[in-house]
């Protein structure tokens, strides 16, 4: 008998009743392991459990977070969507909504991003300043540069000068033109790659055309018809792949410079999300 009490009150102890709590700290230690899909099974055990925790704006707040990590991109819009439909008066609420516009800005959908940031500047106490230079600088991945010039004029202070200044340095970005490229490796196979800056892809373009043609004269001039066929077959398909080749160079040589402007001025400044370690996280840079 006297065991059977002891059995009860420690069943009964407060260190028993109140250990529901721990399932938070428990979720959180497998978000810091990356192990996220296991996260959002506790952090919702936690809701479940202690839905008027005050813990609960984090917890629903880390279930989209997880979401995004695994690029579940529907999943974590409605996680974020509960956040400040059930929690409106929290702190994560706002980082919600921000959360919300910048997932859509990462995964380039720029047109439901600039919808979300647009509704972002209607909220109280937000300011416009980061939001129009994330608008702006969706226009620009887009290649939209007159409708970026519009979002960053609208910015206040010396940031619009300088982002305008911005834009007019990208629109002045040396590129190399598919066309020419193209044209010069028609006329000398190897040129258009050695327009590019591609000297090996040059040589080896060169090298091959040089000796099917070579191959297929010599076999005519044998009167090895048949050889000289297959070779001048062959030879069609290098000829060809050499132009596409230089093309396809001059659209990639002039990707890179594009992306390497926008990776810069995404980094200058702005609230942005990206993933670390399979981790979603917000920085907010200031570097104007």
């Amino acid at each position: 008998m006297p065991a059977l009490l002891i059995i009860l009150l420690l069943l009964l102890s407060p260190s028993t009743v109140f250990a529901a709590p721990d399932l938070f700290s428990f979720a959180e230690s497998l978000a810091a392991e990356n192990d996220h899909y296991r996260a959002i099974t506790e952090y919702k055990r936690f809701l479940h459990y202690q839905p008027q925790d005050s813990r609960a704006p984090r917890a629903q707040l880390a279930i989209a977070r997880s979401l995004i990590a695994g690029q579940r991109w529907r999943q974590s819009d409605a996680a974020l969507e509960k956040v400040w439909q059930n929690y409106p008066d929290s702190p994560e609420a706002v980082q919600a909504r921000r959360l919300y516009a910048d997932s859509a800005f990462d995964r380039k959908d720029y047109a439901v991003a600039r919808q979300r940031y647009r509704r972002l500047k209607q909220l109280p106490g937000q300011t416009t300043q980061q939001v129009d230079y994330r608008i702006g600088l969706s226009y620009l991945e887009e290649n939209r540069l007159q409708d970026a010039q519009q979002s960053f004029s609208s910015m206040s202070g010396t940031e619009a000068p300088e982002l305008l200044e911005e834009l007019e340095n990208y629109r002045r970005l040396p590129r190399k033109s598919p066309q020419l490229a193209g044209t010069l490796s028609a006329l000398l196979p190897g040129a258009g790659q050695l327009y590019t800056g591609r000297l090996k892809q040059a040589g080896v373009a060169f090298a091959l055309n040089a000796a099917f043609i070579y191959g297929a004269i010599e076999a005519w001039n044998n009167e090895n018809y048949t050889v000289s066929g297959i070779l001048s077959l062959f030879e069609v398909g290098w000829y060809g792949g050499n132009i596409y080749n230089a093309m396809n160079n001059a659209h990639k040589y002039n990707r890179e410079r594009e992306e390497a402007f926008k990776q810069r001025l995404r980094n200058r400044g702005g609230l942005s999300l990206g993933i670390h370690r399979q981790m979603p996280w917000l920085q907010a840079r200031f570097n104007f």
